[in-house]
């Protein structure tokens, strides 16, 4: 097992007579890895699931195998690159490219409400009239007082109210 924690092959493959070919075994798992996240499966599922089924090179931790799993969806090789042969057919590999976010850089959420991390360059001030709509959209969920478009519009109408709380760290929030 230690060859694979250090392998200069990408996974999926391997060298054969000085020529790199598809590692079979290998490839299916790059292949379930680009088929659950074309049915929408997050990245963080993928690797969290292949850590816990202890499958060979994600099998470290959680948190590198949610890495080497992303590190595949978003690595050119797979679609037959660089001189790699092919695991994935171009259009797949094309409609995960797609499906890529940026992530919120310095920014995490806690409790329901949204904390700046220590190096953030943005500030979280909540007021009464948000923690009052947090109560009331809560409440109507929590006793079945409304629709559910109308509950969705009271949320969106919160989500927007807590983003408008969202400042530049120094600026004024008016």
């Amino acid at each position: 097992m230690s060859d694979l924690k250090s392998r200069a092959i990408p996974y999926g493959y391997k060298m054969v007579n000085g020529i790199v070919t598809v590692n079979e075994e290998e490839a299916n798992i790059v292949l379930k890895i680009f088929a659950d996240r074309l049915e929408g499966v997050g990245v963080y599922a993928i690797g969290k699931a292949l850590y816990e089924s202890q499958i060979p090179f994600f099998c470290d931790s959680r948190d590198k195998a949610i890495k080497k799993a992303s590190a595949i969806l978003y690595k050119s090789i797979y679609c037959g690159e660089k001189g790699y042969p092919a695991i994935v057919d171009k259009d797949s590999f094309d409609r995960v490219q797609k499906m890529k976010t940026k992530p919120i850089r310095n920014f995490s959420v806690s409790n329901d409400k949204p904390e700046i991390a220590e190096n953030a360059e943005y500030d979280y001030v909540t007021n009464d009239e948000i923690r009052s709509l947090e109560e009331h959209v809560r409440s109507m969920i929590e006793n079945h007082t409304a629709e559910s478009d109308e509950i969705r519009k009271m949320i969106f109408e919160l989500a927007a109210k807590k983003y408008d709380c969202i400042t530049e760290k120094g600026a004024s929030n008016e």
